[in-house]
């Protein structure tokens, strides 16, 4: 009894914050809902949304963000590993590559439009080395538009991964890479074969928490980068269920886009995780 009571007030907290909000979102999604009054109309806002691209076409943009996961994956794992064996100048370049993680999203976004509009440096830049030919509305179409978004995706997450993996690599016992080095493993062998197979249980928590930000963390990189243009060419799901809300009032319509963004982020998480785990019993 002593330990739920010690228990009770952040278990109140978190319901009265998180499962009262999640619960009335799951209730209202079967309802026409304005913010002020609800008619029930039981599944048609779900069969509306699957029939729609409204739906689609967002999940697609998210879709992109996950594919993009990998290569800071690898990215982030290569890097750590050289600081880890105290390349030159390790200290220095790990303290420049965690500084982007502490700027907010809407920071960094804010620094891409600024970069890569029409006349931004970028731009600048290749003129400036004579390569006018590549010079482009960056932020006009959605081809390069999502380039923008990824690179500003790697930009601010690589510090956090490159922490997340050096925590990881601290792990390894010394002795088994000093064994690899006397047998002559060269260094991809040794990231290979001994690295990777035993930083899987940080490469499935990179990789979690990154895809659940796919779809649920993509915001504020957006709306300040393109604002989920040109059209809807760049805007995900939770974009598309803020300006279903607030900008059109159907709040019932983008509860129940929430409810499919949580399932649809549960379903990819839980196989994530049962992937891993078979991978680290194996």
């Amino acid at each position: 009894m002593t330990g739920l009571a010690s228990m009770a007030p952040a278990l109140i907290l978190v319901g009265a914050v998180i499962w009262y909000p999640v619960s009335q979102t799951f209730q209202y999604s079967f309802t026409d809902w304005n913010g002020a009054s609800a008619t029930w109309v039981g599944a048609s806002n779900y069969r509306d949304i699957l029939g729609s691209q409204d739906f689609w076409t967002p999940l697609r943009n998210n879709a992109i963000f996950l594919l993009a996961i990998p290569g800071i994956l690898a990215l982030s794992l290569i890097v750590s590993v050289l600081l880890f064996e105290q390349v030159p100048g390790w200290r220095f370049f790990r303290s420049v590559y965690y500084l982007p993680t502490i700027l907010s999203a809407a920071v960094v976004g804010m620094l891409m439009r600024t970069m890569f509009n029409s006349r931004g440096v970028v731009n600048s830049i290749l003129e400036s080395v004579g390569l006018e030919s590549l010079t482009r509305n960056w932020l006009g179409s959605v081809s390069t538009a999502f380039v923008v978004l990824i690179f500003a995706f790697y930009w601010q997450t690589l510090g956090q991964g490159v922490l997340i993996f050096l925590a990881g690599l601290s792990s390894i016992p010394a002795d088994v890479i000093e064994a690899a080095q006397l047998d002559g493993a060269s260094w991809w062998q040794r990231l290979r074969q001994i690295i990777v197979p035993l930083l899987i249980p940080t490469v499935a928590y990179f990789t979690v928490v990154n895809a659940i930000w796919a779809f649920v963390g993509v915001f504020s990189l957006v709306y300040t980068v393109t604002e989920g243009g040109p059209g809807y060419g760049t805007t995900p799901l939770d974009l598309m269920i803020y300006r279903t809300a607030f900008e059109f009032g159907e709040m019932g319509y983008a509860s129940a886009m929430s409810v499919l963004l949580f399932c649809v982020v549960l379903a990819i998480s839980a196989i994530q995780l049962r992937v891993f785990d078979r991978l680290t019993t194996e």
